[in-house]
C-alpha cells in the first residue's frame, strides 16, 4: 500500500461510503496534500485535525476513535508515501546569537568573560522592558525564593541568572573548573581570588561571584 499514490488510496476509499463520510475524506485529503506540497513532513493526527477545524473538519478524538479508521488510513498513506510522519514533529530549538557568539570563542577563560558580558546584557534588557512597562515599582534584589515585603507596590524581583543558556552556564563552569585551574597553573583563596605563582590573575570574588550564579541557577 505504501506504493500506492494517496490519490489512488483516496479513490478507493470514497467507494460505498455515506455523503458525510466522503465530504471529510476530501477534506483530510486536501489538507494533506497541502502538508505535502509546503513541504511538511508533519502529518500527524493532532496536525491535521488542528488544520481541518477551520473547515468543520472531525475533532482529534474523532480521528483517533474506531469510526474514524479510514481518515487516519487516508492520513498515514500521504505520509508513508512521500516519507513524511505520523508522529507530532517536534520543532528545532533555534540558536541563539549569545549561543553562535560563544560557539566561536575558543579559550575557555575568554569564554567565560564573555558569557558573563552577554548574560549581564540580557539581564538588562530585560529589566529595561519591565521598567518600561511599569509606572512606579521597586526593584528587589533579593532572590526569588524570600517573601516579597509590602502591599499595594509593583515588585520586580531580578536574579543574576536569569535567561542563562546552557551554553553560557558551561562557559562558566568550565572558567572556574578544577581542571581548567590546574592547566594553567593557577590557585584560588577563600576570597575567590585567582593566583598564578603569587601573582594574581582574577581580583577577589572572581570565583566566588560564579559559583553563586552557578547555584542560583
Amino acid at each position: 500500500m505504501v506504493n500506492m499514490h494517496p490519490a489512488e488510496f483516496f479513490a478507493q476509499l470514497q467507494e460505498n461510503v455515506s455523503v458525510r463520510k466522503k465530504r471529510t475524506l476530501e477534506l483530510i485529503n486536501e489538507i494533506c496534500k497541502k502538508q505535502y506540497e509546503s513541504g511538511s513532513k508533519d502529518f500527524s493526527i493532532s496536525t491535521i485535525a488542528m488544520l481541518i477545524a477551520d473547515n468543520g473538519g472531525p475533532s482529534e478524538q474523532a480521528l483517533r476513535n474506531k469510526q474514524g479508521e479510514d481518515y487516519r488510513a487516508l492520513i498515514k498513506q500521504w505520509a508513508d508515501y512521500f516519507n513524511g510522519s505520523n508522529k507530532k514533529i517536534a520543532a528545532k530549538k533555534s540558536t541563539g546569537l549569545n549561543d553562535e557568539i560563544l560557539a566561536n570563542v575558543t579559550d575557555p577563560t575568554t569564554r567565560a568573560l564573555v558569557g558573563m558580558i552577554l548574560a549581564e546584557n540580557k539581564k538588562l534588557k530585560k529589566e529595561n522592558s519591565l521598567l518600561k512597562q511599569q509606572t512606579t515599582l521597586t526593584i528587589d534584589m533579593r532572590k526569588p525564593k524570600d517573601e516579597v515585603l509590602g502591599t499595594g507596590q509593583n515588585v520586580i524581583l531580578v536574579s543574576p541568572s536569569d535567561d542563562l543558556t546552557e551554553m553560557e552556564l558551561k562557559a562558566l563552569r568550565e572558567a572556574i573548573s578544577e581542571d581548567f585551574m590546574k592547566d594553567r597553573g593557577w590557585t584560588v583563596d577563600d576570597y575567590g581570588r585567582v593566583k598564578e605563582k603569587g601573582i594574581q590573575v582574577y581580583k577577589p570574588g572572581y570565583v566566588s561571584a560564579i559559583k553563586k550564579v552557578l547555584k542560583e541557577v
